[in-house]
Parts: C-alpha cells; structure tokens; sequence
C-alpha cells in the first residue's frame, strides 16, 4: 500500500472513530467573476511559498500558497477567497464606447410592498473583527441606527419603482488611467494578502461571512494548540468553548461552526506543527 493510500485510510478510520463530520471540499460559493473581466485584465499570479495558514469555509488549506488575483477577485490555490472587489461594471464606466441601457419598471406592474420594520435586536459587540484590519473593505460597514419601537399597528409602506442599468462594452476594452487605477486597488489587496501570509500569518474566508486575518504570533500560538482542541472537542460547543478559554476570541461562532465540520483537519495540522518544530531542532 502506498503512502498516499495509508493517509487515506488514516483520515477515514479517524473520523469513524471521533465520530465527527468529514465535509467535503466544494467549490467556491462566491459569485463568478464575469468572463469578460477575465479576457480584459488577466491575472497577476505570486510565486509559491509556505508559510502561513489557510482556511475556507473552516477547511484548512495546506501549503505551498500561491496568492493569485483573477480578474476582479482573488483566488490562493486556484480556489476564489474574495467577491468581486471592484465590480467589472466600473471598469466598464471608465470606457467611451461603452453603452448604458436604463432599465424601467414594467408600464402598469403594481410597487411591491415593503417589508414590515423589524423590532430593534439588542447591539452585539463586534469589535474583535472590526479590531483586526479586515483585508478587503476600504471603509467598515455603517453601524445601522436604533429602531424605535412603533406604538401603532402596522403600516404598509410601498416602494418606489427601480430603475436600473445596463452597461455593456462595444468594441474592445482598452486600459486608461481610471481602468488603471481601480486595477491597482485589486493588486495592492493581493500583495498585502501574500505578504500577510509569508510573515506566517492566518487568514479564513468564507462567502458567508467576513474573513479574518490574524498576525503572525498570534496565528502560530493558536495553530499551536488549535489541532489538539480539535481531536479532543466531542460537538461544536466544546470546540467553542474550549477555543474561548484559550483565549482565541477573535475566532468567529461561524468559522468555528465550520471548522468542526472540517474536524479531521487535525490531521495535516499536527502532522505540519511536528514538521515544524523538527525543522526547527536540526
């Protein structure tokens, strides 16, 4: 039996035994980057490195990394981490021989109604993301303002019509200084993307919610001891539990949900902190 085989029959025997999800690992869930997106501005692909840490919706992706942005995203590993960081429409507004197609409502198409307001939630505490220098967001998101309470019943509020647009490119895109500019916000984010993780950094991302960065020392004290929490937590709440006493608060209840999912990672990470800490001895 060879090598690759024995792994395999490793990973499966430990999950029949800990009892815990194998999640298999599927594509991206964000949403595609237009095709002409691609044909226009290409890919600017960093050469490989193994340093740092990586996980998509909570599955750890093993080194060597190559930092990649395709088109108007990013992508390590050929898999997408990022949306569309600068829509292709606004590349397609820098050029002249591009056509705008407003879109109105349909003649006679009743206004749809508007949702009922909801009860104001109580605030949650969200510092530990805004406190870690999200890779991606120019601004953080506007806190939403507190509801009042209606003292009447419910009243319906109709929306007003929407009108939309349409742009599309006649002829060939041709690069100038504002196409130029925009491209070069999308490069800085790949270039501080892969200096974050040659440092030793760790970075999780997910189409649902906000990646995460977290700095060289703190990743590796975590990485430390995060595989053993994994192979010793029975449910997702211990795991949580277990990662909050240790004093991991900036991991996030949704990363940890799908970190649990992915629990026989542990493997390929105690097997990389042994690796680690031989390289290190020699």
């Amino acid at each position: 039996m060879n090598r690759i085989a024995m792994f395999s029959l490793m990973v499966f025997c430990a999950a029949q035994v800990s009892g815990a999800p194998v999640a298999k690992s599927g594509k991206s869930n964000f949403p595609r980057v237009p095709v002409q997106a691609l044909k226009a501005l290409k890919a600017q692909v960093g050469k490989p490195f193994s340093s740092g840490w990586v996980f998509i919706d909570g599955k750890y992706v093993p080194p060597p990394y190559k930092v990649e942005r395709y088109g108007t995203a990013l992508r390590i590993n050929g898999q997408q981490v990022t949306g569309e960081m600068v829509p292709w429409e606004e590349f397609l507004k820098t050029q002249p021989n591009v056509k705008v197609t407003r879109n109105e409502p349909a003649a006679g198409a009743p206004a749809p109604e508007a949702a009922p307001e909801p009860e104001p939630e109580p605030e949650i505490d969200d510092s530990w993301e805004s406190s870690l220098d999200d890779l991606f967001d120019d601004e953080p998101a506007a806190k939403k303002p507190a509801g009042k309470k209606s003292g009447g019943g419910y009243k319906p509020r109709v929306k007003k019509p929407t009108v939309t647009f349409t742009y599309s490119l006649e002829g060939e895109f041709v690069p100038n200084d504002k196409s130029r500019e925009l491209l070069n916000r999308i490069n800085t984010a790949r270039t501080k993307l892969d200096s974050h993780l040659r440092s030793g950094g760790l970075c999780y991302f997910s189409s649902r919610y906000s990646p995460v960065r977290v700095d060289g020392r703190a990743a590796s004290q975590m990485m430390d001891k995060l595989p053993a929490l994994m192979k010793q937590s029975a449910s997702e709440e211990a795991l949580a539990q277990a990662i909050r006493s240790n004093g991991f608060t900036y991991l996030s209840p949704q990363f940890i949900a799908d970190l649990y999912k992915n629990k026989i990672d542990y493997l390929p990470l105690m097997q990389r902190n042994k690796t680690n800490k031989d390289r290190t001895q020699w």
